[in-house]
């Protein structure tokens, strides 16, 4: 018996049906395909990130970081924050250039910073919002971090002392005064024991004990 060549994959991803209609032919091999279906490229879409910083009549510069382009406005920024005032207004080599590359920073992180002393703010998330307050003070925008310090304040993912660690260690005193505030009974300080202990700087030392010793004395009293 005459054996039936086997069908390539080529052949067998192309080969008739009852949902084939039409046959092309390329080099003498027979493609049989649906002449309803149309394959289309589609451009992926963009994230929220890309489009929140898409080239408008708005934009004048481009940052660019790990590869991806945001598209912002020179003197927005310029007003919010002395670093960009000084990189794109000083005679530095970057007023020139068309393209400034931001280094040592994510790209999503980033670009929420940027969002928040925009009209349309990315969301603050729990995972986010310490990334903000770092980058914040690198980058020397503070209507940025008073938005992070509101959505940590306002939060119920923030436990009282993780509020206390980050004002803390970001010297924001508004959270600080918040955060030991929610402390109102002694044993509410066995978080100091429990928590994961994080060194906190000695002048924050003196207003724990402070307000544990008051809290003992009212009580006593």
């Amino acid at each position: 018996m005459t054996e039936t060549p086997e069908l390539t994959i080529y052949e067998k991803a192309f080969a008739k049906s009852d949902k084939t209609d039409a046959t092309l032919v390329v080099d003498g091999k027979k493609l049989h395909v649906n002449k309803t279906h149309k394959i289309m490229t589609e451009t992926p879409e963009l994230s929220i990130y890309e489009k929140t910083f898409a080239k408008s009549d708005k934009t004048d510069a481009i940052l660019v970081v790990d590869g991806k382009k945001l598209h912002v406005n020179k003197a927005l920024l310029s007003y919010h924050s002395d670093y960009f005032n000084t990189l794109f207004n000083s005679e530095f080599k970057e007023k020139s250039m068309e393209e400034i590359e931001i280094k040592d920073v994510e790209f999503e992180d980033f670009a929420v910073l940027l969002s928040l002393v925009q009209e349309k703010p990315i969301e603050i998330t729990k995972k986010n919002a310490e990334n903000l307050l770092e980058l914040a003070d690198r980058f020397l925008l503070n209507a940025a971090k008073y938005a992070v310090v509101i959505f940590i304040k306002t939060s119920t993912e923030f436990s009282r002392y993780k509020k206390l660690i980050l004002a803390d260690k970001y010297k924001l005193d508004n959270l600080f005064e918040h955060a030991l505030g929610l402390y109102n009974s002694k044993e509410m300080f066995a978080d100091f024991f429990y928590e994961t202990y994080r060194p906190i700087s000695d002048s924050s030392k003196l207003k724990v004990f402070e307000k544990y010793f008051n809290l003992s004395c009212t009580l006593s009293g």
